[in-house]
């Protein structure tokens, strides 16, 4: 609160100034002389001076007393104020208390040690985050970047890499026939029933499933019936008895056949599941075996005499063996004029038909007939294809 809104201060007590000076005006004036003054007039003032309203609210003592120095006795002055008329006693001032000091100081004082309470917890904290807590922080945000680079550098490896792998399949695949869908077993190629798979199989067991479903399918279809899964597994235990036998496994396997493979498909027609078998389109060619069913075509067949063949090789046979039989002979020295030969006749024969086919061979070569311009060069000719 501030000195503008506290309340005035009380008016200064005048009373007793005011006693003091309005009784010593009239005791100047009235004090009569002993032997000449009226008694009468004194008592006139006496009683003037109680009536006045400076004088009228002041103690009885202090009357008395005030009137006994102007010379007035006890009956009179017991008489005067007897008479004074009781006056109204007058209101006292209003005083007000005193106004509380200033909360101000003692405000300011507060914000300061908060403020300051506040900025050295805040210094704490912030040394206490960077001497202990940041290092961490920064050091598990460099390892976690560190950690996504590097799986970002490892998927963008890994894409490159199936990028190229697919475009090398692709360049390499597309010479190669696409591997056969479906493809019956030589065992069951000619079986078209059942009854033929069953006396094809005899007592083995390990038959495809994809057969025995296409079979049960047609027999099913050809009697005008609804090839249901049901009448399936039906028809199937009744040609192959055994698959009763092997408790429920055969039957969940070739149920699992029929549902998951891409040849059967289900129609559902009135809330009935009806199965049916999609035989696959048969792959086309490949440019690699349609080039090679193009060269078989092309390429001559055989020309020379099977017969004159077969004697050759008997001959090159019986050839061979007598080779071999004198490689393993026990050698024999004998003893021979200088400049003669120590062979028999039968290996100079040899020797000699052995030397001459040897210059056949190297004059073939030697003296080959000119090719046409329409034969390449790489391409042999049937002399030399020929055995």
């Amino acid at each position: 609160m501030s000195d503008a809104a506290s309340p005035p201060p009380p008016p200064p007590d005048t009373t007793s100034s005011q006693l003091s000076s309005t009784a010593s005006v009239p005791a100047a004036e009235s004090r009569p002389d002993p032997t000449t003054g009226d008694r009468t007039e004194l008592l006139q003032r006496a009683r003037t001076f109680l009536s006045s309203p400076q004088v009228a609210h002041e103690d009885a003592a202090a009357k008395r007393k005030f009137l006994v120095d102007k010379g007035l006795n006890d009956t009179e002055i017991e008489g005067l104020l007897r008479t004074t008329p009781a006056q109204a006693p007058i209101v006292p001032p209003r005083t007000y208390p005193q106004p509380p000091p200033s909360n101000l100081p003692g405000l300011l004082v507060g914000i300061l040690r908060i403020a300051s309470w506040i900025a050295g917890g805040s210094a704490a904290l912030l040394l206490i985050y960077f001497r202990f807590i940041y290092p961490r922080v920064a050091q598990t945000f460099h390892a976690r970047h560190s950690i996504r680079t590097h799986h970002k550098d490892l998927l963008t490896r890994l894409t490159t890499s199936i990028e190229e792998l697919r475009a090398a399949q692709n360049e390499t695949f597309a010479v190669l026939p696409p591997p056969p869908t479906y493809r019956i077993e030589p065992p069951y190629t000619g079986c078209k029933t059942l009854d033929d798979v069953a006396s094809a199989a005899g007592n083995s067991r390990d038959i495809p499933h994809v057969l025995l479903l296409e079979r049960a399918i047609a027999e099913i279809s050809a009697k005008k019936q609804k090839p249901t899964a049901e009448a399936i597994l039906q028809l199937l235990e009744a040609k192959f008895p055994w698959i009763q036998e092997e408790d429920s496994r055969f039957e969940n396997e070739l149920w699992n056949v029929l549902s998951t493979s891409v040849l059967f498909e289900e129609n559902a027609a009135n809330d009935v599941s009806v199965w049916s078998f999609k035989a696959p389109p048969p792959p086309l060619p490949s440019a690699l075996e349609s080039s090679l069913s193009d060269l078989r075509d092309a390429l001559p067949g055989p020309s020379r005499d099977l017969q004159s063949i077969r004697d050759v090789y008997q001959t090159l046979s019986s050839f061979t063996g007598y080779l071999s039989s004198q490689l393993y002979k026990l050698p024999s020295f004998r003893s021979t004029p200088t400049g003669l030969s120590s062979l028999s006749p039968e290996e100079e024969d040899i020797r000699r038909e052995i030397r001459a086919l040897k210059g056949l061979m190297l004059n073939r070569r030697s003296f080959l007939p000119p090719r046409p311009t329409s034969v390449p060069a790489g391409a042999a000719s049937p002399a030399d294809s020929a055995p």
